[in-house]
């Protein structure tokens, strides 16, 4: 009965590697067409130099299958907004291993894809590689789907309660550090309400908020709160009409200092 066992165990143990292998090789099939459509993403500049300044990024990227890629965003850098937009190139390897390369800038975007559904790409992770820079600083950042298709999007499209996370890079002594998680509440409608708690200069607080946003064609928003705290954001993760997931910065904060966060859906 040993001898019979061990058998069964060894026969188990090959079926088990021949469908990893078998799943690995279908995994490591990547190209070019494995990106197409509407990406949001979120990127944070930070640096450990006080003369440098932080950012934080957000926009849509967008994907045409065959190498091709544009960029829409709106960033805070070192206190102030600005928004732009950049065209480029993308190359996929087969390991799903991948690069952009942009028309205007030397700095490339290398990238990982994950979460493949019917052969493309629901996200990434990626780092910015920076020619000569002189600041001790890293750029790096996630992407997320909008969608594979044509999608428009409105007040409708962002609807329930969505968990955040958020915190706050800076290199100024001067500034409070702070970070904490809490609830959005969106109707649907153009209304928010929701409630935090975080940590500001080693201090738990707790908060709540009422306010209201307003969502773009494209997927891009803002929220105005009524403790003052100003946000703009962009959508992703689009499950039938309702988003399931936003990245988003603020926009008023003060001095050099660069606020980000992420919130998925309930």
């Amino acid at each position: 009965m040993q001898v019979v066992g061990r058998k069964f165990v060894q026969m188990g143990i090959l079926i088990s590697l021949i469908t990893v292998l078998a799943l690995s090789a279908q995994g490591a099939n990547f190209n070019n067409a494995s990106l197409q459509g509407t990406y949001s993403h979120l990127t944070n500049r930070c640096t450990a130099d006080a003369t440098d300044v932080q950012m934080a990024r957000i926009g849509i990227l967008t994907f045409d299958g065959v190498g091709n890629v544009s960029n829409s965003f709106t960033e805070i850098i070192g206190g102030q907004i600005m928004s732009g937009t950049f065209s480029g190139t993308y190359a996929v390897n087969s390991d799903g291993t991948a690069a952009i390369t942009w028309s205007s800038s030397p700095n490339q975007v290398l990238f990982n894809l994950n979460s493949t559904v019917a052969k493309v790409a629901h996200g990434f992770q990626y780092v910015v590689t920076i020619v000569s820079d002189p600041y001790n600083e890293t750029n790096v950042g996630e992407a997320l789907i909008q969608s594979t298709t044509a999608a428009t999007y409105s007040l409708a499209t962002l609807k329930g309660t969505f968990s955040f996370e958020f915190d706050e890079a800076t290199a100024d002594s001067t500034l409070v550090m702070q970070g904490g998680i809490g609830l959005f509440t969106f109707d649907g409608k153009g209304n928010v309400k929701g409630s935090t708690r975080y940590i500001a200069g080693g201090v738990f607080q707790t908060g709540t908020f009422t306010g209201s946003y307003l969502v773009n064609p494209d997927g891009t928003g803002s929220i105005s709160l009524s403790n003052g705290a100003q946000y703009a954001f962009v959508l992703n993760s689009l499950a039938g009409k309702l988003a399931k997931g936003l990245q988003f910065i603020q926009t008023n904060s003060t001095g050099n200092a660069a606020i980000s966060g992420t919130a998925l859906k309930q």
